[in-house]
């Protein structure tokens, strides 16, 4: 059997469709998640400073499953590929702000937090298509 072009174009655009709404929500879940870590860290007397940067490799890894989750939810098939495509998104709108706001980070920060997302929103566009 062979596929017509609407069909194949109706697949395309509700692919992006996903994509673009689990990485949105993915992004406003992290946003939150940073603002509630953010008042925790400031309410504390005493934090060290490398723990920093893991709690935010570690809340970035949350959010990009939590984005890789809706995305396959709301695509409803091909949950991998499109799940680990949300969390790449979601990794260059993070990455875009922190260039535009002037942080540099080192290459080994930037692809171990690059790596994390896009294998967490893999993840959980596999737990969002995965049935029981």
């Amino acid at each position: 059997m062979k596929k017509n072009r609407g069909a194949e174009k109706k697949e395309w655009v509700t692919a992006i469709r996903a994509v673009l709404i689990g990485s949105f929500s993915g992004a406003f879940i992290l946003f939150l998640f940073m603002v509630l870590s953010a008042y925790l860290i400031s309410c504390m007397n005493h934090f060290p400073q490398q723990a920093v940067n893991v709690i935010i490799l570690f809340l970035s890894g949350i959010g990009s499953l939590c984005s890789g989750f809706v995305t396959a939810r709301t695509a409803g098939k091909r949950g991998l590929p499109l799940g680990s495509a949300s969390g790449l998104l979601l990794f260059l709108l993070f990455a875009a702000a922190g260039f535009s706001a002037g942080s540099i980070l080192s290459f080994a920060v930037f692809f171990t937090r690059m790596a994390v997302m896009v294998l967490s929103g893999a993840l959980g566009g596999y737990a969002g298509i995965r049935k029981k």
